[in-house]
Formats: structure tokens, sequence, C-alpha cells
């Protein structure tokens, strides 16, 4: 999982570099970022949801799936021929390219999310041996405070 975010964040910074470089900018730094921070954004809430060191399947796919979609969503938006004007073509009520960043990445992972989470919401909250365990830190934990206290 490490080595997506590094690649993904390495893809982010030639796209930078790619800016940064003299002369005119090159047309390829766009399509680094948009792949770049889509992984980076998907790997680390894949990092998030990690529990007992292991990614539920479930959710695997899901940010799989929504990498997918949403670099997907930049990739087709740079990919449209630039011609778009006032009068230009509309996807459901906005310009294209608008239309397909805006439900690509804003909308439709609004929906797909929460779903996903409550799929796996059993397997990833603490069970009642995690928060026995927890507890029994917590009782450790305030019982040196109180010795450390009353030795001072």
């Amino acid at each position: 999982m490490l080595r997506l975010l590094f690649v993904s964040l390495a893809l982010v910074a030639l796209a930078y570099a790619g800016v940064l470089l003299p002369g005119d900018t090159p047309a390829w730094p766009p399509w680094l970022l948009a792949v770049g921070s889509n992984g980076a954004i998907m790997t680390l809430m894949a990092l998030g949801a990690i529990r007992r060191d292991r990614l539920p399947r479930a959710l695997a796919w899901t940010f799989a799936t929504l990498f997918v979609l949403c670099a997907g969503a930049f990739v087709a938006a740079l990919a449209l021929p630039a011609n778009e004007g006032a009068g230009g073509p509309l996807l459901l009520g906005l310009p294209v390219r608008t239309a397909i960043v805006l439900y690509g990445v804003g909308v439709v992972p609004i929906f797909v999310l929460p779903f996903a989470y409550a799929l796996t919401f059993e397997s990833s909250t603490l069970s009642d041996d995690d928060l026995r365990r927890v507890r029994e830190a917590y009782a450790r934990v305030h019982a040196g405070r109180a010795s450390g206290a009353a030795d001072a």
C-alpha cells in the first residue's frame, strides 16, 4: 500500500517538475497530476481503512473502482477537444468537461463511499476483545499516573 502511495506522490512531483521546466510547459504534467493525485487520495483512504493489518476486500474493490472513475473523469476532461464555447454542448445542464469532473469526482463518490463503509462496518469496528484490551491499557496508564502523583 505504501508503494502505491509513493508512486502516486512521485507522479504528482513529476507533474510539478514538468511545469517548472524552463521554456514552454509540456503537455504531459496535467495527465500525471490527474492520475497521481487520485492515486494518492485513494491510497490514503485505503490506509485509513486498514484494520488488523488488512483492508476488507469490499473496500479494496471500492477504492480501486473509485480511483478508475475519478482519474478517468479527469483524464476524459483532459482528452476532450478544446472547442467548448458559450454555445457548446451541455451534459445534465453543465458544459461537458465540467459535468464529467463534477459528477464523476464529486457526486458519485458521495453516494458510493458511505455504502461501502456501511457494508464493512462490522468487520472494521473494534470487537469486544479489542475494547477489553483498550480498557485494560487505559486502566494501567491511569493507575501509573495515580501512583506517580502519589510518589510526588
